[in-house]
């Protein structure tokens, strides 16, 4: 009985967020796209585009889901794929619900440790997860930096430039204190002590320096041709993600340079980590008017709405299904 009052506890407070959520998901969606003309967006949608659209959606679940089930074996663990795609789908939920994205993980880890795992395997796991996210942002920085862009001009240019090399440092630092946790802890310690003295405690943050340095060194240290594969798989994912700009540019009938678009939205991919509101909702379709505005000045608006439809509002509603549907599951009904 306990445990029922604790899963309605738990349904009733998830119930209470979704709704305020959506709510501010309708009043920001209306004051973004009042203005979008919605009779000439639907009759200027190219059909073929807009299905290739929705695979390529459907083709980055199913490699997203990929990823996580090889993080998964990477691991120790037991879950089949179809488990996988269904948490993941619910993640996408949990992290697009959140400020800063920050559900993504206690979801994936809150799932897991119901259906499959112990609490600790299943951060190890979304760890390594979030460290396979870490490698990809790592080379598409270098991507950004290293190549011309003559398109870029002044300020514009500046603010690309500065964008990847903050989060190529942040990258670079995430990953030396995971390889070097004890040198990692030192800094947090001298910080906390020496510039903050009783203003925070460094307790939680050297765990989480544990747990992503026991991640780093699973991920190097266990089955190399499956954290290889898992690399891969990432890239795949994360590059199919890039291609929905170009597609909805296709869809709406927008000529553009293939190789600027796919630039663009690399600098643009870095931004999520500012959406304080849940799913950057606001901030992040603000983000995408502003970068590729020079590249479609007239449609910006339908190219918007078209792009984060896809790209977050869709998925949004279909993750929430799914973290509902697992949120009532029992345990004896996943395969061990």
């Amino acid at each position: 009985m306990s445990n029922k009052g604790g899963v309605e506890n738990v349904e009733k407070r998830v119930s209470q967020a979704v709704l305020l959520v959506l709510i501010t998901f309708v009043v920001i969606f209306f004051f973004l796209f009042r203005e979008t003309n919605l009779r000439d967006f639907i009759h200027r949608i190219n059909i073929f585009y807009l299905i290739l659209l929705f695979a390529f959606l459907l083709l980055i679940w199913f490699f997203d889901a990929l990823k996580f089930y090889i993080v998964v074996k990477l691991s120790g663990g037991k879950i089949s794929f179809s488990k996988s795609f269904e948490i993941v789908l619910a993640s996408i939920f949990g992290s697009n619900v959140t400020p800063f994205y920050s559900g993504g993980i206690p979801t994936q880890v809150y799932f897991l440790s119901k259906f499959a795992e112990s609490v600790g395997k299943a951060t190890a796991i979304s760890v390594l997860y979030m460290i396979l996210t870490l490698v990809v942002y790592l080379v598409f920085s270098v991507i950004l930096l290293a190549t011309p862009h003559g398109f870029i001009t002044g300020l514009r240019k500046d603010f690309f430039m500065s964008l990847a090399s903050v989060v190529f440092v942040f990258s670079f630092f995430a990953f030396f204190f995971m390889r070097f946790p004890k040198k990692a802890k030192g800094i947090i310690e001298f910080i906390s002590k020496k510039i903050f003295p009783g203003k925070f405690d460094p307790s939680g943050l050297e765990r989480s320096i544990d747990d992503f340095s026991k991640g780093l060194s699973l991920f190097f240290t266990e089955n190399k041709a499956l954290s290889f594969l898992s690399v891969i798989v990432a890239f795949i994912a994360q590059t199919l993600f890039l291609f929905l700009t170009p597609l909805s540019f296709k869809a709406l009938n927008i000529s553009f340079s293939l190789k600027e678009i796919l630039l663009s939205q690399i600098a643009m991919q870095f931004t999520t980590s500012v959406g304080a509101t849940p799913g950057g909702i606001g901030i992040m379709d603000a983000a995408f008017a502003a970068f590729f505005k020079p590249f479609a000045p007239r449609s910006i608006a339908q190219l918007t709405l078209l792009y984060r439809l896809v790209s977050f509002y869709i998925p949004t509603l279909i993750g929430g299904i799914y973290f509902y549907k697992l949120l009532r599951e029992k345990k004896k009904t996943i395969p061990k």
